[in-house]
């Protein structure tokens, strides 16, 4: 009995005593008459007595482009394998799948050397194997999977004919025997089986991927929008033009934030059945607050008062309000008041609004001061005449500021800065209609972003990032006061000393009494020095981290400007359109706008 390696038998070695008797052989083998074959004596096989002929069946077409092939032959004396080498457009002998198909046939104490010399040989015929029975097979798996395990694919291999053809049951066996333990499914490989698709990959598991953590979530149960400034909507689509849309109002007991704890997740498993772990959800600080009520496990947070509550600097703050309906004047007097302020008007010059917490103007501030513990926002301007002044802890939004200070803590938005002095202790940003910053001084810790820098006039404008003037300031104070504080621990280290030395020459009233009061102010200082030494440590780490910010432009900056990044100024002498200042190893450099034109002002 024989097997091909193609679908149809083409070819086949006969030997007898003649040609004549081979040829005979080869009709009676194949069943077709002569005209339908090519006979072909085999080189070097000429023996007296004995001839070998190569017989082929087809056109003289298929044969001159016959593909390379091979049989087996189980006969009486042993196991035979033939190959038939490739002629002009045929495809050559693919040896691995003839190992292949060697390997499923199993074939008791194969030779493999000879099998290799034929296939180095090409063509011929060999004894490989003692006499046996042949083994029939049937359908198998070739199983694979991938290096991560996430997946195992198969490879349905083709039957011999009478071969027994796999069930379902069967296939997952052969999965399972191949390692793979998880993520089988079964209707992929019922598709795989009634398909019949041979010689081709299929998936037919999967991994379980991991569930990750879902991240703790703060929910703030009140607008946290910038706010706008315009009248308030009512009912059926009216407007309240007395009540501006300039903070968010809240009432005693109200629910302002929630947190939903971080979850674990769940983790996946590989095909072989491993454990994939999961990435576990990252947990949310819980913010601070004032005049708020925290739950012990820190979920909730309610107000306290009714008032008005803001985000300053990752505290939600509720402020009692102080409602000024109309303008800040001399009917009002100046302001301090231990909450919130909300003018409905504008604030007069010469007048002083304090608040610990934020600061509301519905109208305009002129050459006034406003003083605030958290936000401030005015929905008109200032004309501060060299004489106003704004602060606050928190942010400051500002339609537009001439020849005032403003100096927040928080992000700074204006729309135009007209020789005035602006530092934010994070962003600085123009924007609106014009977005510009001309003449005076603009400083932040962080980017300034502006449509315009400068004047067509050469007006000197100065813009800095990286460590705030009030901080540099702030490091010159301590840095003398640290070496002052020093001085005086020496002198009294010396009076000291000198107490000890004379205790007994002087007043025991009047010794103790100095004795005391030279540890007291040692001691005091002694903190003092402590607490300066470590508020100038941070300050020289904010110093040498200042080269970070950048100054972003989206149209002009005018000849006549100046840009401050860490301990290098940029002076420029023409006008430079769409860019971004950045500093580089000791250098202000400069290139096309980073944030790109869509984010240019509007």
């Amino acid at each position: 009995m024989s097997l091909e390696g193609v679908l149809f038998m083409k070819a086949k070695y006969f030997f007898a005593e003649s040609r004549e008797a081979a040829e005979a052989s080869a009709l009676v083998y194949f069943g077709c008459g002569k005209e339908n074959m090519t006979l072909e004596p085999v080189a070097g096989k000429e023996e007296p007595g004995r001839c070998q002929l190569l017989a082929m069946v087809g056109s003289p077409e298929e044969v001159a482009n016959m593909d390379a092939h091979y049989c087996l032959y189980y006969e009486n004396d042993g196991v035979y394998l033939e190959l038939y080498k490739e002629r002009g457009a045929g495809y050559p002998l693919e040896s691995e799948s003839l190992m292949h198909h060697l390997a499923r046939k199993k074939i008791e104490n194969i030779d493999t050397s000879a099998v290799r010399a034929l296939i180095k040989q090409a063509t011929g015929r060999v004894k490989i194997a003692r006499v046996q029975k042949e083994y029939i097979y049937g359908e198998d798996f070739i199983v694979t999977i991938t290096a991560d395990e996430l997946q195992a694919n198969a490879v349905l291999l083709a039957p011999e004919p009478g071969g027994v053809q796999l069930d379902l049951d069967t296939a997952k066996k052969r999965l399972r025997d191949a390692g793979v333990t998880h993520g089988i499914s079964e209707d992929l490989l019922a598709v795989l089986l009634k398909t019949k698709d041979y010689g081709n990959s299929m998936v037919v598991a999967n991994a379980t991927p991991p569930k990750a953590g879902d991240d703790g979530k703060l929910i703030f149960n009140f607008s946290t929008d910038e706010k706008t400034g315009s009248p308030r909507e009512i009912e059926c689509g009216r407007v309240d033009y007395k009540s501006l849309d300039l903070y968010v109002p809240v009432v005693e007991g109200q629910l302002l934030v929630t947190r939903t704890p971080a979850t674990g997740g769940h983790p996946g498993q590989t095909v072989r059945g491993k454990e994939i772990k999961q990435k576990p959800g990252k947990e949310i600080t819980f913010p601070r607050g004032k005049n708020v009520s925290i739950n012990d496990n820190k979920t909730e947070m309610h107000a306290l008062y009714s008032g008005m509550v803001e985000v300053v600097k990752n505290s939600v703050n509720v402020s009692r309000v102080y409602n000024i309906k109309g303008d800040c004047d001399l009917s009002v007097g100046n302001i301090d008041f231990d909450g919130s302020v909300h003018i409905s008007g504008s604030v007069r010059s010469g007048h002083t609004v304090k608040a610990t917490g934020g600061v509301v103007v519905g109208g305009s501030v002129e050459a006034a001061t406003i003083i605030a513990g958290g936000n401030v926002e005015v929905k008109g301007g200032m004309q501060g005449a060299d004489k106003g002044i704004i602060e606050a802890a928190g942010s400051v939004s500002i339609s537009f500021v001439e020849r005032g200070t403003v100096q927040a803590d928080g992000p700074v938005t204006l729309d135009m800065s007209l020789h005035s002095y602006i530092e934010s202790g994070d962003t600085l940003t123009a924007r609106g209609k014009r977005g510009a910053i001309i003449g005076g001084r603009a400083g932040s810790y962080g980017s300034i972003t502006a449509n315009i820098i400068g004047g067509n006039s050469n007006t000197r404008t100065e813009v800095a990032v990286g460590v705030t003037p009030r901080k540099r300031a702030r490091l010159k104070f301590l840095e003398k006061d640290i070496e002052r504080l020093k001085r005086e621990q020496t002198k009294l280290e010396r009076q000291e000393m000198y107490l000890v030395k004379s205790q007994g020459s002087m007043n025991p009233e009047s010794w103790g009494i100095l004795r005391r009061s030279c540890t007291e102010i040692r001691r005091q200082n002694a903190e003092i020095l402590k607490d300066y030494q470590a508020e100038e440590k941070n300050l020289r780490y904010d110093l040498k981290h200042a080269t970070e910010g950048k100054v972003h432009v989206f149209e002009t900056v005018f000849s006549g400007s100046r840009v401050l990044i860490g301990s290098d100024i940029y002076n420029a002498n023409d006008e430079i359109n769409y860019v971004s200042f950045r500093y580089d190893d000791g250098h202000i450099v400069y290139g096309p706008c980073e944030l790109g034109k869509a984010g240019a002002m509007q």
